[in-house]
């Protein structure tokens, strides 16, 4: 029960507050109409004071206060005035809590994003894109559910404190037999609220791991097919679905319990209560049928507390597992302390620089040299820290001792967002978007315009295949760029990271899968945009070494220079950087 009021009380952007203080004051108004029957069904039965319960000299000291005369007529209408104001603030708490659930909900899956696209990049490599997606999607949804079932049950959490009072003041006896058939009840039936706990995470966390194995599956898709390996894949799927399955059906046992113990339970209750009141008690029958009515709703609120009790424990694990990826997306938000605005007029320096993941050093003691609106080549074989190197240079990893310069101004005092800006990259393991090649260019950037869209395209050498395509950059690429070629993709990532005009292009082992004449054409098309960006390449394919101007080889963490920077040739008349696109 405390986990229900943490998530109405502990929900982001919500008022909890206000919808409490509207369903006090409904629970105050619905016990002033109940309270008022005691002396109306005294009327009916022919005598004014037939009751002298606490509850019948509120009432009088009520209609004193408000100068109203003790009439059947002012009764009735407290009667009707008090249940009418109370659904109307109930309505109101209600349509808050509504409108509540979307804003929850869009808040945490907005926080969500925000904080894995600002995480240290170290954060992903232990983390698997289903389960991200499980918790955007399913694990976000059921979190609003969760918000609403534990603001219903605190609404009814308030009404079943005021009819506790309004039967404490009609008679205290009754009141100890609600209470006490009250307590029976929960205790009876409160075992499956803990079931349903239970089911519900074992729900969460069997359908974030379904998700999570039908990403992975989904992403290596052709080589399953194609190897017809599909086998195990299906068996896996198999368990999880069963192991998902039995948490259902524990939450559909736990609920039907709950309906038909607390009917059965409820019918023994009000008969014990019945002869107790009439034969005990002597009490008189205006006093009884109102407090009949109490303890109808009394029973009603209690088996909709347990009924929403138990919904809420279903739901929970699903807005605390959201709970639980957002706080650890917050812990590891990647720090940017530095200011100074970025240039790459004469080029970057690694001064004697090291690097290791975990405890497994990956580069060691690097001095290296990468001149502006010049092409350098990192060449070297899997697994020798080239795009470790990379890494460094974008300021996704920090080096562990050393440095790194941009002209002359060490990345730590730089802003890594404006250096970032300046970056055009193409990684190795390419992945388009579902969409059309001009989304796929812009990555949604509506203030990228068409020309600097055609202008990237044709540096890229992809406007002749783009133009012979039905739909142009309008066509769909297709499932991670399905319905093209692999040199057709490379070519829309290289537009992609030409389009904004950066001053560093990076290139990481784009051409490791494409055939020897498509990589031959791709290496021109870089060449010939030499002088207009500081280009740096990784690769360990021979038809780089020939367009380098700078030639580094990397071997088992250590680099070394092996080829001298070519003699600078006289400056052509003519000869500028293009012109940024807006």
């Amino acid at each position: 029960m405390k986990s229900i009021f943490r998530i109405f009380f502990g929900a982001a952007r919500t008022k909890p507050l206000l919808v409490l203080a509207c369903m006090v004051a409904a629970g105050l108004f619905e016990m002033v109409s109940i309270g008022a029957l005691v002396p109306l069904i005294g009327y009916l039965g022919g005598s004014e004071s037939q009751s002298s319960s606490q509850m019948a000299e509120f009432i009088g000291w009520l209609m004193r206060v408000l100068g109203l005369p003790n009439t059947f007529e002012t009764m009735v209408g407290l009667v009707v005035a008090g249940m009418v104001i109370k659904s109307i603030l109930s309505f109101g708490a209600y349509a808050y809590v509504a409108f509540s659930i979307a804003k929850v909900v869009s808040v945490m899956r907005a926080n969500l994003v925000r904080q894995l696209l600002n995480a240290r990049w170290s954060y992903f490599a232990d983390q698997r894109v289903g389960r991200i997606a499980n918790a955007l999607s399913n694990d976000a949804t059921r979190a609003g559910t969760a918000y609403q079932r534990s603001a219903r049950f605190v609404a009814y959490f308030v009404q079943a404190i005021f009819y506790v009072i309004a039967a404490l003041l009609i008679s205290r006896e009754l009141a100890l037999i609600g209470a006490v058939v009250g307590c029976f009840l929960v205790l009876a039936l409160g075992w499956l609220v803990k079931i349903s706990r239970k089911a519900g995470y074992k729900q969460t966390d069997s359908t974030s791991d379904l998700v999570t194995y039908v990403s992975d599956t989904l992403n290596n898709i052709k080589p399953l097919k194609s190897m017809e390996r599909q086998g195990p894949f299906i068996e896996l799927f198999s368990r999880k679905i069963r192991v998902l399955r039995k948490s259902l059906v524990r939450q559909s046992l736990a609920s039907h319990g709950r309906n038909y113990g607390h009917e059965a339970l409820v019918a023994l209750c009000i008969g014990v209560a019945v002869y107790i009141s009439t034969k005990q008690f002597n009490t008189p029958l205006s006093e009884l049928v109102v407090a009949g009515i109490i303890f109808f709703h009394v029973t009603s609120v209690i088996s909709k507390l347990q009924a929403t009790l138990q919904e809420a424990a279903q739901l929970e694990g699903a807005f605390w597992r959201l709970e639980d990826v957002l706080r650890s997306t917050a812990e590891v938000a990647e720090s940017n302390p530095g200011t100074k605005t970025p240039t790459l007029s004469t080029g970057a320096q690694f001064h004697k620089v090291s690097f290791a993941h975990d405890e497994t050093p990956v580069v060691r003691g690097i001095d290296l040299e990468i001149p502006a609106n010049k092409i350098t080549v990192l060449r070297g074989g899997s697994g020798a820290g080239k795009t470790t190197l990379i890494d460094l240079l974008i300021g996704l990893h920090r080096p562990d001792e050393g440095s790194i310069t941009l002209d002359g101004v060490s990345l730590t005092d730089i802003d890594l967002k404006a250096w970032r800006r300046m970056i055009g990259y193409v990684p190795q393991e390419l992945s388009l978007f579902h969409g059309t090649i001009r989304e796929n260019i812009t990555l949604g950037d509506d203030t990228v315009s068409a020309e600097a869209v055609d202008k990237a395209l044709k540096r890229a050498g992809a406007a002749d295949f783009i133009a012979k395509l039905p739909d142009g950059v309008e066509t769909i690429a297709g499932e991670m760029g399905t319905k093209l070629s692999g040199g057709q993709r490379q070519r829309i990532a290289l537009a992609r990271a030409l389009v904004t005009d950066p001053t560093l292009l990076i290139l990481d082992e784009v051409t490791s899968a494409l055939d020897p004449e498509t990589e031959r054409e791709i290496v021109n098309n870089i060449k010939e945009l030499t002088g207009a960006y500081t280009i740096v390449t990784v690769t360990h394919r021979p038809a780089w070494t020939a367009i380098a101007d700078r030639l580094y080889t990397v071997e088992a963490g250590q680099v070394r220079l092996a080829k001298p920077p070519k003699p600078k040739p006289p400056r052509k008349s003519g000869r500028t950087k293009p012109a940024r696109v807006a």
